[in-house]
């Protein structure tokens, strides 16, 4: 089986299409076999998207002989992959990355959270050309994040997640994306009504599942044990950013013009989930209650 990457991917729905169009023979073959990744063609990939392809290394590296196409990746991708260490399944070398410009390529297990949580605040949050924000909201993001990492095995079904990030300092963006194999958000929001609620789920479950305290962790007291996407997410409408979810065959986008929901041409049998944050933006951010706790020391 020889796995042809295409001329560009990019963080938009056509290029999550081209991606997991391409890989899902891969993921759903069953009998071992050679499989050679060509990256001849490739003149670009999005670097936060490479968890996207070794999420399906991951899962079949041990089923089948994983090889690639020696001397088809460019000069400037070996580079880059060298530096956020993705290139090791390519026998790539490290490369430092002196402009501090990759987020590494790393792989967490499900008992490694708090591992996962560090990453996050020192590698995206700690980013210095991120907008001003009170140490309040970088919590309560970076808790949102958490939250999708704590939901991927929770149902068992999840081996590990995978994260990458990139910062593109031409364009002024920094991009970040998360990615499971495992049970997709449709499949948990429909379990947690038919298990919690006792009734039908949304017609659009990624719309629900971005809406504050909407979260497939077990009721407390009556409420959802999780507070969902919604720090995050409204972070991202203020900074004229972008949050993208694919999962199973659900597409969902929120950008600067608005939310867009579109049927995937595959379906991805996990979820993916990219942050885009705008870097030109330069306001400050806090949250209301902080605001409120100050105005009443006076």
């Amino acid at each position: 089986m020889e796995i042809l990457l295409p001329t560009h991917v990019y963080s938009n729905f056509e290029g999550y299409c081209k991606i997991i169009d391409l890989l899902n023979p891969f993921l759903n073959s069953t009998q071992r076999c050679d499989v050679i990744f060509n990256f001849s063609q490739l003149k670009w990939y999005d670097a936060n998207l490479l968890p996207i392809i070794g999420v399906c290394i991951e899962s079949k590296k041990f089923s089948h002989n994983l090889k690639y196409l020696d001397g088809s990746l460019s000069k400037q991708l070996s580079i880059l992959w060298g530096k956020n260490g993705f290139g090791s399944y390519f026998k790539i070398n490290p490369i430092k990355d002196t402009y501090n410009s990759t987020i590494s390529y790393s792989i967490f297990k499900p008992d490694e959270g708090k591992q996962f949580g560090a990453y996050v605040d020192d590698h995206l949050l700690s980013n210095p050309k991120l907008p001003q924000m009170s140490s309040g909201l970088r919590k309560q993001i970076s808790l949102n994040i958490q939250e999708i990492f704590g939901n991927a095995p929770m149902h068992g079904n999840c081996k590990e997640v995978l994260s990458c990030g990139q910062h593109y300092p031409s364009k002024e963006k920094l991009l970040f994306t998360i990615v499971n194999l495992g049970y997709t958000i449709q499949e948990n929001v429909i379990e947690f009504y038919s298990s919690f609620l006792h009734k039908a789920p949304p017609d659009n479950t990624i719309s629900w599942a971005v809406i504050e305290d909407n979260s497939t962790k077990p009721m407390i007291n009556g409420k959802s044990g999780g507070k969902g996407l919604a720090y995050l997410h409204e972070f991202i409408k203020k900074n004229s950013g972008k949050l993208q979810i694919c999962s199973g065959n659900e597409y969902w986008e929120s950008t600067p013009t608005g939310i867009f929901t579109k049927q995937l041409s595959s379906n991805f049998p996990g979820t993916i989930v990219t942050i885009e944050i705008n870097l030109k933006d330069k306001n400050t951010y806090i949250l209301k209650s902080e605001l409120e706790n100050i105005t009443n020391l006076f």
